[in-house]
């Protein structure tokens, strides 16, 4: 018993100055501890802080210029899309327009050539009329 006694005395002993209360000294060392690391935290932080942004802009930057480069390849796709189609209109245009128009010049210069015949076989007409006028009248 006097062993365990003994023991206990110790062990409160060597547990009394846990006991022990914090004197001004102690906390305003424990601030500047705390004070020192959140520096430390706050200007990790804001380092941190500064790369992402500058990550952001450089990535902003990127898509940026990815979106232009995609913007001008689609444009110029449809520029030359309705080039093509541009192209095929005029094409079909100038299809109708040879569809009626050479007709039209055929017939045309059809009549132009039955008119001069129909002018001649008037001429001839009138030429054998007037000879058998004058047969009649020299019999």
């Amino acid at each position: 018993m006097k062993t365990i006694f003994f023991f206990s005395i110790l062990f409160y002993a060597i547990a009394l100055p846990a006991l022990g209360e914090l004197t001004p000294q102690d906390l305003d060392k424990i601030r500047l501890i705390v004070n020192d690391a959140e520096k430390r935290i706050q200007a990790e932080v804001k380092a941190d802080i500064a790369k992402l942004k500058q990550e952001i802009k450089e990535d902003i930057a990127n898509s940026e210029k990815n979106m232009r480069e995609y913007i001008n390849v689609r444009s110029d796709s449809v520029e030359k899309q309705v080039a093509f189609l541009v192209y095929m209109v005029c094409a079909l245009i100038a299809l109708i327009v040879g569809a009626i128009a050479i007709p039209q010049l055929i017939m045309t210069w059809r009549s132009r050539r039955e008119h001069s015949l129909e002018r001649r076989v008037e001429r001839l007409t009138e030429e054998i009329e007037a000879l058998k006028r004058q047969q009649i009248i020299k019999p």
